[in-house]
């Protein structure tokens, strides 16, 4: 139920932040056409599920263990966004943006559930929605098969837009993804969770 809930989540607010560059006349979106799902399938598990073994379930939990949560949720959330620096069509600005808008939301979902299945769910279908759905640029990494092709509009700034890394850059994906961190870690803390 929880990895359900995830994908849902994922794909919702991937599509809100497209649909924000959109509005914001700083996206042309067009298609549909014929491709296939299954590379691009593929690559979302494996980003989900390894992503989210490593940076959640070991690097976080060392980390608590280490220096208590709010030092975790920092350090966890940088080094993933720094990790993103080797990506085609890296920047220090997509660094942060990785870092604030999904470091700290993915570990929200883990801390809110204390299992990795929401977390897992929610990275795999923002990447999918993204590179396949949406025809977007995944993490900078340009997608090949898309059901629709969406793209910054030539001279479109890149702070808003996200530029050659895509949607993870821009600002509609920053609200998104911080409003949504601050939601799950706050129901976390609710919950208890950060006494864990």
């Amino acid at each position: 139920a929880e990895l359900a809930i995830g994908l849902a989540v994922g794909a919702a607010m991937l599509s809100a932040a497209v649909a924000g560059l959109y509005l914001l006349g700083v996206y042309d979106i067009s298609g549909p056409r014929p491709a296939s799902a299954w590379g691009t399938i593929a690559m979302a598990i494996e980003s989900g599920f390894m992503e989210e073994l490593l940076m959640r379930a070991i690097v976080l939990r060392l980390l608590m263990r280490a220096f208590g949560i709010w030092p975790a949720l920092v350090l966890q959330a940088a080094l993933f966004g720094a990790l993103h620096l080797a990506n085609p069509n890296a920047s220090p600005v997509a660094a942060a943006a990785i870092a604030i808008e999904a470091g700290l939301m993915l570990a929200g979902f883990y801390l809110l559930t204390g299992r990795l299945w929401m977390s897992i769910g929610v990275h795999a279908a923002w990447n999918f929605t993204q590179g396949w759905v949406w025809g977007a640029s995944v993490s900078g990494i340009p997608v090949v098969e898309s059901w629709l092709v969406s793209k910054p509009k030539p001279g479109a700034p890149e702070f808003l837009s996200g530029g050659a890394f895509g949607p993870e850059a821009s600002l509609p994906a920053m609200v998104v993804g911080t409003l949504t961190a601050v939601v799950v870690l706050w129901w976390a803390w609710k919950k208890g969770n950060f006494k864990a």
